[in-house]
């Protein structure tokens, strides 16, 4: 499957059917102590670590990576870090920068939802660039960040990292893919999963980068498509896993490469 054909079978630029900008509920110490009482789910932070900023700063600087995309530009802080590379791709449906600061090479800023920014970068006479860096940190859903990274590897250089933020969360309810609580990473914690189980080629290194850890994807390869042919099942065996399995594990899982 090509990489066009995917986006536009599976691409879905509208908002998720859940948000992640919910009103938080009114006491969430009793909501999550009343979690604990149920299923066990317990508050368990990360080993005190520097911040993901520190591991993505270090790769923007590095002499490596001329060419970097970030889904997820918010504020537009770690997409200025690029401003000495050949290309600085920043993509987000609504951005909260100053105008002005984005307009000019090597940024190309993108006010659209990645879905359609990768479905009109592969259609027609196909990409002007190849990725040396990603950095995946849009919406929290797993379907959404799953996509990003397959879209990221098809633009993959040799050499390409890319880092999705959010992959550890310190509770399961911290997980939820619908926003409850002030401290929300989603469902992202499943992209790494289900790229160890259907993409063993791949080094999937989880790092305890602060607050709520990095995904550190290399080995990535532009003319796989195992992820674009087998989609479904990917997002099937994705939705299957269970979060309080995870936290459970959370430690061996970080531990493994």
């Amino acid at each position: 499957m090509h990489a066009a054909e995917f986006f536009s079978t599976y691409g879905n630029s509208s908002a998720a059917p859940w948000s992640g900008n919910s009103n938080y509920v009114a006491n969430e110490a009793a909501l999550f102590a009343a979690l604990h009482d149920l299923y066990g789910d317990a508050h368990r932070p990360l080993r005190p670590m520097p911040s993901y900023k520190e591991e993505l700063t270090s790769r923007l600087l590095s002499e490596r990576v001329r060419t970097y995309l970030e889904t997820g530009v918010n504020t537009g802080e770690s997409l200025m870090l690029g401003r000495d590379l050949a290309l600085a791709i920043g993509v987000d449906p609504a951005p909260k920068v100053p105008p002005g600061i984005f307009d000019k090479p090597p940024f190309r800023l993108v006010a659209k939802p990645s879905d359609d920014f990768f479905l009109e970068t592969f259609s027609g006479d196909g990409p002007d660039f190849t990725l040396d860096l990603a950095f995946i940190d849009g919406l929290h859903v797993f379907e959404y960040a799953l996509r990003d990274v397959i879209g990221c590897e098809a633009l993959a250089a040799p050499g390409c990292e890319v880092l999705v933020h959010d992959v550890l969360p310190r509770r399961g309810a911290e997980a939820a893919r619908h926003r409850f609580s002030r401290a929300w990473t989603g469902d992202v914690w499943r992209v790494p999963m289900v790229l160890r189980h259907f993409r063993p080629d791949l080094t999937v290194r989880l790092s305890e980068s602060a607050p709520t850890g990095l995904a550190v994807i290399s080995g990535l390869d532009s003319r796989n498509t195992v992820l674009m042919e087998q989609y479904d099942e990917v997002v099937a065996y994705g939705l299957g896993l269970s979060i309080l399995d995870f936290m459970q594990d959370r430690d061996a899982h970080v531990a493994a490469v």
